[in-house]
């Protein structure tokens, strides 16, 4: 592997450094580096630069911080497209650093471009860690991090969930990861994938706890397009021809 500009090797270095803040906080280590490399471009870009911010988190209103205000590039559907199957479209932000989210929307900030900003790089740490555990929709991960200590499946799963609009950010992600924190990850070949009936199951369908694979039943049985009805009575789960029973 190439060795890194004397840039990148320093900004490795420093966000190495909060690898313990984010385990505490139940973040892999590994994501906390691959998605800080990958959100800011090694430290480089404005938010980073400006708002200390490493991890690109939107800012939304409530948000009691400052704000950045700067371009993003969304990977989803928009009105009026220029070209058919076009899914994707930049916002132009200005560079610009304002005291709250109400400031920015005041000053005419297009709210797809405003993102969390911070004082220091530390509260934006402490921040990242404790976004994952507010936002129901990453609890799956963080579940499947406590249980199995698998990293991979964390980046994997918080793409499914959501955190960027790229269809490849999972595997971005994932490559980051095994490039520049392949120290922090456990020896694998790479996350087992299921088939069923030709159709991948997503990746938070499935947990490997000690060699052992175990299935959601009820995104298996919607794969398999089969009823499902669980009995809280008898604690038996029945799937298909057993429903009708």
């Amino acid at each position: 592997m190439p060795a890194l500009a004397s840039d990148q090797q320093a900004f490795l270095d420093r966000v190495r450094a909060f690898v313990p803040l984010a385990e505490a906080g139940g973040v892999p280590g590994a994501v906390l580096i691959g998605q800080a490399i990958l959100e800011s471009d090694w430290g480089r870009s404005g938010l980073a630069r400006l708002g200390n911010a490493y991890f690109g988190v939107k800012a939304r209103r409530g948000w009691p911080g400052k704000v950045y205000y700067g371009s993003t590039y969304e990977a989803v559907p928009f009105p009026g497209a220029h070209r058919h199957g076009d899914r994707s479209y930049h916002a132009h932000g200005t560079n610009t650093i304002f005291d709250s989210y109400d400031a920015a929307r005041a000053a005419g900030a297009n709210p797809v471009a405003l993102f969390r900003a911070y004082a220091v790089v530390e509260d934006n740490v402490r921040d990242y860690a404790q976004f994952f555990r507010r936002n129901p929709r990453y609890r799956p991960a963080l579940d499947a991090f406590a249980l199995t200590g698998d990293p991979r499946r964390f980046a994997l799963m918080i793409a499914q969930a959501g955190y960027a609009t790229s269809p490849a950010y999972g595997r971005r992600l994932l490559a980051v990861m095994e490039r520049h924190a392949a120290d922090l990850l456990p020896r694998t070949t790479r996350p087992i994938e299921l088939r069923v009936r030709g159709r991948l199951m997503p990746p938070d369908a499935v947990l490997v706890v000690n060699s052992r694979v175990f299935v959601h039943v009820r995104r298996l049985a919607a794969t398999l397009e089969l009823p499902v009805v669980y009995d809280h009575a008898t604690k038996i789960v029945m799937l298909g021809e057993e429903v009708k029973r």
